[in-house]
């Protein structure tokens, strides 16, 4: 064997071992829980006299645009806040009211972000909704959650996404969701805070993660609820959808869908999100990272692109989704809404980006679910 030969083979495999190396990296991406953290964006430039000084966005990404406006907040170690329309802006330095909601002011130096999520306590405290603090039996352990009677016949359950990775993101929804004495179950589900882990360890993008949706579906059933709606917020979304297919037949009736930028095909999101990330070779990383994935986990990606059955699904359906929504490519809802099976509502928010389009008009979001919501209890007499 020759020199050249030699250095070929080497190089062969120097490149598959790189690239094994890679995928196995963008596995544990996918698959292994991180501890919700700050995850910075800026530093704050001042504060005082209820207004906080922030720089002229940094970076192109969602939480970093200090200029967005609409209803958000701040986050900041120890502290978070409302944030008011931009009050003056000269390029470098942008000013916006700020009320404190919980801990202390921030003060300049402080590592910040925009935040998405305005409400992070409970139903009673950013509501003003009685609720109860309960344990939900599922197949990994009790699960924390949140139950708000009511005394009609339908009861929403309502299941967060994972990148904020907590019940406080769904309360957005909550005030139209408990309207007109509606009861509701919000969920914690495995790898969260709230939850057990997964035996594994690991997401599965709704493949397990039902199992604990229809845990919150027996436990209204033995409060004596009839029908039900399930609400998933982004990877909330997935679960739910997984769920509905495996609906057992003793459970009390599926009574409708509501998804707020729903995960539709996990391996499609990968690949978007590579390429916008303007990674090397992003379509090469992201199968051989889905592959890596599946291997170890035993997610099977094919099974959970809910387009292809959408078509059964026969409830009545109401979508919410961001044309810009960078996280979940808003073509993947589109083909999911076009190939549903029964009737659908498709609030299609022109520039929002991820479970934004709250914060982008809360009083449109609110009557979309409260109306829908209505219709369904009305179907159920």
């Amino acid at each position: 064997m020759g020199p050249a030969v030699v250095l070929t083979l080497a190089a062969i495999v120097l490149v598959a071992c790189v690239v094994a190396a890679l995928a196995w990296h963008g596995s544990s991406l996918l698959l292994v829980p991180r501890p919700y953290t700050l995850m910075p964006e800026f530093e704050v430039l001042a504060c005082g006299d209820g207004t906080v000084t922030l720089p002229a966005p940094p970076r192109d990404r969602q939480l970093a645009d200090t200029r967005r406006e609409g209803v958000y907040g701040l986050l900041w170690a120890g502290g978070h806040g409302r944030l008011g329309p931009v009050a003056a802006d000269d390029g470098r330095r942008v000013v916006r009211p700020l009320t404190v909601v919980s801990g202390s002011p921030p003060r300049a130096g402080d590592a910040a972000r925009i935040d998405n999520v305005l409400y992070h306590r409970d139903p009673l405290q950013d509501l003003g909704l009685d609720f109860e603090e309960v344990r939900v039996e599922s197949d990994v352990g009790d699960l924390a959650a949140w139950w708000v009677p009511g005394e009609g016949a339908t009861a929403v359950l309502v299941v967060h996404g994972r990148r904020r990775g907590e019940r406080s993101e769904t309360l957005r929804a909550l005030r139209p969701v408990a309207a007109g004495g509606r009861s509701a179950l919000v969920i914690a589900y495995r790898n969260h805070r709230g939850a057990p882990a997964s035996p594994d360890g690991f997401y599965h993008y709704g493949a397990s993660e039902a199992r604990d949706v229809l845990a919150g579906v027996r436990f209204l059933a033995d409060r004596g609820v009839r029908r039900v709606a399930l609400f998933g917020f982004s990877m909330g979304g997935a679960a739910v959808l997984e769920a509905a297919k495996r609906w057992p037949a003793d459970a009390p009736e599926l009574a409708g869908l509501l998804f707020d930028s729903p995960l539709i095909d996990p391996a499609a999101t990968t690949v978007a999100r590579l390429v916008e990330a303007r990674m090397p070779l992003p379509r090469l990383w992201a199968w051989a990272s889905l592959g890596v994935a599946a291997w170890r986990s035993g997610v099977r990606w094919r099974a959970l692109d809910q387009r292809r059955s959408a078509h059964r699904l026969t409830v009545p359906v109401l979508l919410i989704a961001g044309t810009d929504d960078r996280t979940v490519p808003i073509a993947t809802v589109d083909g999911f809404a076009a190939r549903l099976g029964g009737t659908v509502r498709y609030a299609r928010v022109r520039d929002a980006d991820h479970v934004e389009a709250w914060n982008r008009d809360p009083e449109a979001y609110e009557g979309w679910v409260r109306s829908f919501l209505a219709e369904l209890d009305g179907a159920g007499g």
